[in-house]
């Protein structure tokens, strides 16, 4: 499931991904992304990877997911918020290579992650 979440009056979306992911989860965080840089012109996110069933993610939400690659261009800044080392090296590669700040955080982190993604 892919809960999507904005905190209110900003341009801070949370996702949070864990167990299954539908293509409906995905339509829902498209049309919350859509919103948000319609409103704010970017978005700040907090990407929180909780325990993710591989097995049950749609192959209509991996489409959905592989097209949703164009929001990187309206990314301010990424907190990753995940106890999963690899996903901590993909973010070290969103800030060298797309020039997004991005900043791993562990799961027991996530105010520090709210602190950071809120800061100026």
């Amino acid at each position: 499931m892919l809960e999507t979440t904005v905190q209110s009056g900003t341009n801070i979306v949370t996702i949070n991904a864990h167990g299954g992911i539908t293509a409906a989860d995905m339509q829902h965080m498209r049309e919350v992304l859509d919103e948000v840089i319609r409103e704010h012109d970017s978005v700040r996110m907090v990407a929180v990877r909780g325990d993710i069933d591989f097995a049950d993610i749609s192959p209509r939400a991996l489409w959905l997911d592989l097209k949703s690659a164009g929001y990187i261009k309206k990314l301010e800044r990424l907190a990753v918020v995940t106890d999963v080392d690899w996903e901590a090296k993909v973010s070290e590669w969103t800030t060298e290579l797309l020039h997004v700040p991005t900043r791993r955080f562990h799961l027991d982190e996530r105010t520090a992650a709210l602190a950071w993604i809120s800061q100026p």
